[in-house]
């Protein structure tokens, strides 16, 4: 009786088969696999065994492997969750040995509700007389698979990974040798840990070499970085921001090749074959993005300034770091030549008379790329950036190199701050209502605007203004709002990410971010048209 039942299920499965191959070309786009009516599981379940040990992970979509949770025995499949029909494809087992069988045609369902909702489809893998139960989960996000011999708390690794992309089947996955390392500096405390991976490949003659690839949209290149973003219950702030500023701020007519910002994709990410949450994969702020030619720096700012400026002009030498500021960029030694754009600028800011400020302040920064940061600050709420998380780049502009500024991590933000942290945490991450009304407080901004340098009153007045009829606009910024929740909610992921990470920051009440966002608006209204020098009195601490 059982070999009678296996062979009537190897009939059936082989019959599907080929009527999927047979109808697909009529139907066009469609995706094909082998479904089971109830008699056909109920069949399967009676007359073979359960597997004991799980045997199945190659799980097929048009040709190539995906990515899977060996815990759940869940397989997830990256779609387009914007096109309603269903991509084009079979499900298929990579083993010749394993037939599938699911338990309903999830094509007939709608696409969109199916990544939205998290829907897991059941399917069996059968080998021999034996099955397993596993489960298709489609996102509508591309997906990240780390593979190492090491556990994600481990500093520095080697591995591979493997890249699907959710917006196209063409050519849509790759992979690559990988070193990585845990990034951040408050953020490495968390449980959840976020990584600067650098892509390697074997060329030709054996050796290891960069694996330079565009990653889902962004620029190609071998070093990116994943964002945990695991203190945002929003998830949508640090994308929010970077879009903003991209849109305003991070391009300059006289450096047309730099871009002083990063993009950032989300994407869902496996580590070791474990489902491992949402994340944003980002372009590095380096040499690349800001366009570095040799002699130029960038001064990455780590931590808050806790040296008087009066010090670092005269330390007895100078390296790599200099008290929470970190030298990027291509040099070959370092002496206080090196750092000499920043301690200009730092001597200038904290030191100058106010005619010495006014005097030299065009000469020494990139005084409207300021004044768009300190007004960008104001409208997001940076309170995370006044004194570290910023880059201070310094560019040719003739015989002297001048400082442009480039904003990064910007998840403290929208009436988030840090406060001390309990149960373990070092930090904890809440949200502040009351830094809605207040100023924040960037001293190079504050005194480009209080000394009304170069006509910076009327800059930031005419500024916001235009600004106002564009990206801050109200219909703007809600509809860039709405958009980033929808990519993390309509894709399933957040759901996912709040059951992985239980622990996090979750929950956001999206109307409520919404509605104080456009209050911000409504505030800097007020202040930046005609009422400078009493916003300039307001200050958080």
């Amino acid at each position: 009786m059982k070999k009678q039942t296996a062979l009537l299920l190897s009939f059936i499965l082989l019959a599907q088969t080929a009527a999927f191959l047979l109808v697909r070309p009529l139907f066009g786009r469609t995706v094909s696999f082998s479904v089971g009516d109830g008699q056909e599981v109920a069949a399967l379940k009676a007359d073979y065994r359960e597997a004991e040990t799980p045997f199945f992970t190659e799980l097929a979509f048009s040709g190539e492997q995906l990515p899977y949770d060996r815990e759940t025995s869940t397989f997830y499949l990256p779609l387009n969750p914007d096109d309603r029909e269903w991509e084009s494809g079979a499900l298929t087992s990579l083993s010749p040995e394993v037939k599938l069988l699911f338990e309903e045609d999830f094509a007939a369902v709608s696409k969109q509700e199916a990544i939205a909702e998290g829907r897991a489809f059941r399917f069996y893998a059968i080998r021999g007389e034996e099955y397993q139960i596993c489960s298709l989960v489609c996102t509508g996000l591309p997906v990240i698979s780390i593979e190492t011999g090491e556990t994600a708390e481990t500093e520095v690794f080697g591995g591979s990974v493997y890249f699907w992309d959710n917006g196209t089947k063409l050519n849509w996955t790759s992979s690559s040798i990988l070193e990585a390392n845990i990034r951040g500096n408050t953020s490495r405390t968390y449980p959840k840990k976020g990584y600067k991976l650098t892509l390697k490949k074997q060329d030709k003659e054996g050796n290891i070499v960069a694996d330079k690839k565009s990653l889902f949209g962004l620029r190609k290149d071998d070093e990116w970085i994943l964002n945990a973003m695991y203190t945002d219950s929003s998830k949508i702030r640090d994308k929010l921001c970077s879009d903003l500023w991209t849109s305003f701020g991070a391009s300059k007519t006289e450096f047309p090749k730099a871009n002083f910002g990063t993009r950032m994709v989300y994407t869902e990410v496996f580590f070791n074959h474990e489902y491992w949450g949402l994340y944003l994969l980002a372009e590095p702020v380096d040499s690349k993005q800001l366009d570095l030619k040799e002699g130029e720096h960038s001064y990455k700012s780590v931590t808050p300034q806790n040296v008087p400026t009066e010090e670092l002009l005269n330390q007895p030498e100078y390296g790599e770091t200099l008290n929470g500021y970190k030298l990027k960029g291509r040099f070959d030694r370092v002496d206080r030549s090196t750092w000499e754009p920043l301690l200009r600028y730092l001597e200038l800011r904290d030191l100058a008379d106010d005619e010495t400020f006014r005097e030299q302040a065009s000469e020494l920064v990139d005084t409207e790329g300021a004044l768009d940061i300190w007004m960008y600050l104001q409208a997001v709420l940076g309170i995370d950036n006044r004194g570290k998380n910023m880059y201070y780049v310094a560019k040719s502009t003739g015989t002297l190199q001048k400082l442009y500024f480039a904003p990064w991590d910007m998840d403290i933000t929208w009436g988030d701050a840090l406060s001390e942290g309990t149960d373990g945490n070092v930090w904890t991450i809440k949200l502040l209502p009351n830094l809605y009304s207040e100023r924040i407080n960037w001293s190079l901004g504050d005194r480009l605007v209080e000394l009304d340098v170069d006509g910076a009153v009327s800059y930031v007045s005419e500024r916001w203004k235009a600004l106002r009829e564009g990206v801050f606009s109200d219909a703007q910024l809600t509809e860039e709002i709405d958009s980033l929740i929808h990519q993390v909610r309509d894709s399933g992921a957040l759901a996912r990410n709040e059951e992985r990470w239980p622990e996090s920051n979750t929950g956001q009440d999206y109307g409520l971010f919404q509605r104080m966002a456009l209050y911000r608006m409504g505030i800097l209204d007020y202040y930046f048209e005609g009422h400078l020098e009493e916003y300039l009195g307001l200050g958080y601490e």
